[in-house]
């Protein structure tokens, strides 16, 4: 029996359109020529692929873009009930600017307090909060609500992470940097169209094509070459090492710079 294969994080992408257009979206969805929505099809598809792969998660993610710009998730949400043995809680995140639509709605109330609802709050953006928050506490739904505005700022701030040059570090001082790294203690492994890596960096700077990722530094769901167990080994080495995508990054370490979230184009 092969030794379980337990995620923290597992971050699915469903959309690259936004509502908002912020200049350091770690996403980099502004950088994205025609950006689109995944088909649901696919998203399904690709639960089910890496739920053959990993065993559990704590937190099963969706996170955008922005995820109330479409009204067909909830058939995503009503799959993956199928697996709710297999994660912990269910995570939207929204920057508040839209309603979730009637059928989300439903969805959301079977998942009951395996759900949560993460609001960013960018003040005189996110200007559908209040409402969000009365509809939430209405239909007695978990959510929490993150400031991204103000002297005080979730996680200080956003870093500017828009270079994708290579900074020359040795492999010593990459090495550091990766451990000392916010997305590395947390655990935050991200999926978008069949592509699962371990942060959200090294997607999608690899889907701009602003890096070309080692093969340690992903799996690709629909590799049939590829075994699961092959797959396996490669997500349980993910963080071993630092990955291509560390050579340009700035880190998100307690000491990096951080500036004014959401400021817009």
């Amino acid at each position: 029996m092969h030794e379980p294969l337990m995620l923290r994080r597992l971050a699915i992408i469903p959309t690259l359109k936004c509502t908002l257009k912020c200049k350091l979206c770690s996403n980099y969805v502004t950088m994205f020529n025609n950006p689109k929505h995944v088909p649901v099809h696919e998203i399904i598809s690709d639960i089910d692929r890496i739920f053959e792969i990993v065993d559990y998660t704590e937190w099963l993610q969706f996170v955008g873009g922005e995820i109330f710009m479409r009204n067909d998730l909830w058939e995503v949400y009503e799959h993956c009930l199928r697996y709710k043995e297999k994660f912990d809680k269910l995570i939207i995140i929204t920057n508040a600017t839209l309603l979730p639509c009637k059928k989300d709605i439903v969805l959301y109330k079977k998942y009951g307090e395996n759900l949560q609802i993460q609001i960013s709050n960018y003040a005189k953006y996110s200007y559908k909060k209040d409402d969000l928050v009365e509809l939430f506490i209405k239909e007695n739904i978990p959510y929490v609500i993150k400031k991204y505005h103000g002297d005080i700022q979730h996680y200080g701030g956003w870093v500017d992470n828009t270079d994708f040059s290579d900074r020359g570090r040795s492999d010593a001082e990459l090495q550091k940097q990766f451990e000392s790294c916010g997305q590395y203690g947390m655990k935050n492994f991200h999926l978008y169209r069949g592509k699962f890596h371990g942060c959200a960096r090294s997607l999608m700077a690899s889907e701009l094509g602003k890096i070309k990722p080692a093969k340690r530094d992903f799996i690709d769901l629909n590799d049939d070459e590829t075994t699961i167990a092959e797959k396996r080994e490669t997500i349980r080495n993910f963080n071993n090492t630092p990955r291509v995508s560390c050579r340009s990054c700035v880190s998100f370490g307690d000491d990096t710079i951080r500036f004014k979230a959401a400021e817009q184009i």
